[in-house]
């Protein structure tokens, strides 16, 4: 591989012989390097390869903006991530994220603090996502000094769940919403309570995710009605009453119908979260 150009001391972009240009990093591999050598392979730590050209020049232009310090760190946080979530994330959260961090450093510094309206939804429906997002916090906190607020765990934790899920940033933050209004929907019903430290609805904001994926996705299937079907509409008829709400509400946001079994499965979870809570 061939450098293009030294982005610092320790990143520089590079070409393959197929053309394809990459952002490499190593200790000292920008150092007395020049555009045109041969890129040394021995000190290559991370190579990037991007999914387009454009996301490969974002990334060379914000490598080039922020410190070296803070290309380690958040490189520190999103290989924690992989780890800790075993999950193969996509190549542009080096992009996003540090991004994302770059800039709520910069916020913060100048007094300017936001708070995260899905904080708590994140914490319901992606624990795992939004643990790495609290160890995030936590080694700004320490590696800078700058106080880092709690909600940026929330944040973190949303670009994690954009980079294993494939989808945008804006896909993930609009189902998060989703998730969000659908609880609050059950909340203010007169017609059931639920229990919400119950392992139960533990259980239950896991199928709704799912559902609410699935349904976002397109993958809904009607099917003809069955007689299991309309035991449950006449055995739980407050509970079918509030998946009638959740269905609608899904279907203005999602654009797509609603089939009459997912309406009963959501009755059915919707009945053993209020069961419990009883």
């Amino acid at each position: 591989m061939k450098i293009l150009k030294v982005i610092n001391n320790n990143v520089v972009s590079c070409v393959d012989e197929l053309g394809r240009e990459s952002v490499a990093m190593g200790k000292g591999l920008g150092f007395a390097s020049r555009s045109g050598m041969e890129l040394n392979q021995d000190k290559v730590e991370k190579l990037f390869h991007l999914r387009s050209q454009s996301e490969t020049d974002r990334l060379k232009d914000l490598f080039s903006s922020i410190s070296e310090e803070q290309i380690e760190l958040c490189s520190r946080i999103i290989a924690y991530a992989g780890e800790s979530l075993s999950a193969r994330l996509n190549p542009s959260i080096y992009l996003t994220l540090t991004d994302h961090i770059n800039f709520a450093i910069n916020r913060i510094k100048q007094g300017i603090v936001f708070q995260n309206a899905l904080l708590t939804e994140v914490r319901t429906f992606y624990p795992r996502e939004y643990a790495v997002g609290k160890y995030a916090v936590e080694l700004i906190r320490t590696e800078t000094g700058i106080p880092f607020p709690e909600d940026e765990a929330a944040s973190v934790a949303l670009h994690l769940v954009n980079a294993e899920s494939d989808n945008s940033i804006s896909e993930t933050v609009r189902i998060t919403q989703a998730l969000h209004d659908i609880l609050e929907i059950l909340r203010q019903s007169k017609e059931v309570s639920l229990n919400e430290d119950s392992t139960y609805f533990d259980e239950f904001t896991v199928n709704l995710k799912f559902l609410v994926i699935r349904i976002f996705d397109g993958q809904e299937k009607d099917c003809q009605s069955s007689d299991l079907m309309e035991v449950v509409r006449q055995s739980y008829p407050k509970e079918y009453a509030c998946a009638d709400l959740v269905a609608e509400y899904l279907e203005k946001q999602s654009q797509y119908p609603v089939s009459e079994e997912t309406k009963v499965y959501l009755a059915m979870n919707i009945h053993r979260v209020v069961a419990n809570s009883q």
